[in-house]
This record gives structure tokens, C-alpha cells and sequence, in this order.
């Protein structure tokens, strides 16, 4: 079992649990569908591992690097091998402390260069551009908002339902926010240093600025909307 708590919080008293006369002792992090929770959900023990993974994939981009192997053969293992681990769970460790994230913007820049065949110190921007792939920052804000669009269409899990409210339902005045039926922004939080990273806070804040994008209404299919808002953020 694990106990989670405030970081600057610390207990004074251990115990143990018992079940069916087995003892259960304290764990200071638990892994629980492929992410790794420690005491005080830093992520600092699923970054770790994560960055291991990522390493290695790009240790095999590089590989192949060298044997002059096409773009588009790169990009499917990019894919495949970092990709598709970068993005499990980014909207729950994607929002921990800089001094942890940083560790996977770095990895993800050395894939982008290996691909690219760019110099060790080139800047990436413009390679991310030409690849049409999103850096963490804006794998992060993708993915918040198919989240978004999929609370918007009732593809969410019913317990969110109660995280967000509309604006037209709190008052009935006829602003530009409850017309275009967006969610309230209004907001209270204990603290801005975890407060302001819970979904309640953001997702609004997310929804509301692509709602307003003019490509929104017309999707009809979480496929549909996750290529347009692609595009978007790449462009943007």
C-alpha cells in the first residue's frame, strides 16, 4: 500500500497493514496501469523510467541512422518506439515540475536530430515543423484537448461529469461565453503550485480556447478532431 501526501508534509507515524494474516508494509511508489506513483505524485520515478525507454529508442533511431535508412522508415520507428510511450499518461506526468520534464524534451530533441541527420546542436523548431511532429509541450496540449472534445461529446466517463460546469447553467445573462456554451473558468484552488495543474482548472481553460477554433464544429469523430487540432497546433 502507498500513502499519498502533501511533498512538504512528512508522517511521523509508520504502520502496517494486515490482510487474511499477511502483512502489508508501506511502498514509497506503486506502478498501476504502466504509470508509476510515488507519495507525493511528483512523477519523478515514471519520468526515470520513461526516460530509459526513450533512450533506447533512440539509440535504435540512431542505428538505423547509420544505415541510411529513408525518412519515412525513421518516422514509422519514431512512432512506434518513442511516440507511443512519450504519450501514455502525458496529461498526469506531462504537468510535473520543469526540473522533471525537461529530461524528456532533451531525449525527444536528440530523436528529432537523429531523424533529421541534423548536427548534435541544431535548433529543432524548424525540424519538428518539417517532420509535422508536436514537442512535448504541444503533445501535451493535443492531447488535453481530444480529452476536451471528448468530455464535450459524452465520450468521457460519467465521474467527469461533475468536474466541469457551463457558464449558461451557473446564469442565465446572455454573454459571449454562455452563448457559445463554454465552461466556466471560475475556478477556486488551495494552491497555484498543484491547484492550477488539476483537470478542473485546466480543462476548461483548454476547451474554451478551441472551441473557438474554427474547425471545431465540424468534427464529428475523435480521429477527425485530433488531425485538425495536429495541424493547428504544428502551424501555430
Amino acid at each position: 500500500f502507498i500513502v499519498f501526501r502533501p511533498p512538504r508534509k512528512k508522517i511521523e507515524n509508520r504502520f502496517t497493514l494486515k490482510l487474511n494474516r499477511t502483512t502489508l508494509y508501506e511502498s514509497t511508489k506503486i506502478k498501476y496501469l504502466g504509470l508509476i506513483l510515488d507519495q507525493t505524485l511528483s512523477w519523478k520515478h515514471h519520468i526515470f523510467e520513461l526516460r530509459k525507454k526513450l533512450s533506447r529508442a533512440v539509440g535504435i533511431l540512431y542505428k538505423m541512422r547509420t544505415l541510411n535508412s529513408p525518412k519515412n522508415v525513421m518516422m514509422s520507428l519514431y512512432y512506434s518506439l518513442f511516440h507511443s510511450h512519450m504519450c501514455y499518461g502525458i496529461c498526469l506526468y506531462g504537468l510535473a515540475e520543469s526540473q522533471y520534464i525537461s529530461k524528456i524534451i532533451l531525449i525527444q530533441k536528440r530523436a528529432i536530430r537523429t531523424i533529421s541527420n541534423a548536427p548534435f546542436n541544431a535548433h529543432t523548431e524548424p525540424l519538428f515543423r518539417e517532420l509535422g511532429i508536436l514537442n512535448v509541450s504541444k503533445t501535451l496540449e493535443c492531447q488535453f484537448s481530444m480529452m476536451m472534445w471528448q468530455y464535450d461529446h459524452g465520450e468521457l466517463p460519467t465521474c467527469f461529469n461533475s468536474y466541469f460546469n457551463r457558464v449558461n447553467v451557473i446564469h442565465t445573462h446572455n454573454t459571449r461565453a454562455a452563448s457559445s456554451n463554454k465552461l466556466s473558468e471560475n475556478i477556486l484552488v488551495n494552491t497555484d503550485l498543484h491547484g492550477k495543474k488539476m483537470i478542473q482548472f485546466l480543462g476548461p481553460r483548454v476547451f474554451n480556447k478551441i472551441v473557438d477554433l474554427d474547425f471545431y464544429k465540424s468534427c464529428n469523430s475523435k480521429v477527425g478532431f485530433k488531425k485538425k487540432i495536429k495541424q493547428y497546433l504544428i502551424e501555430n
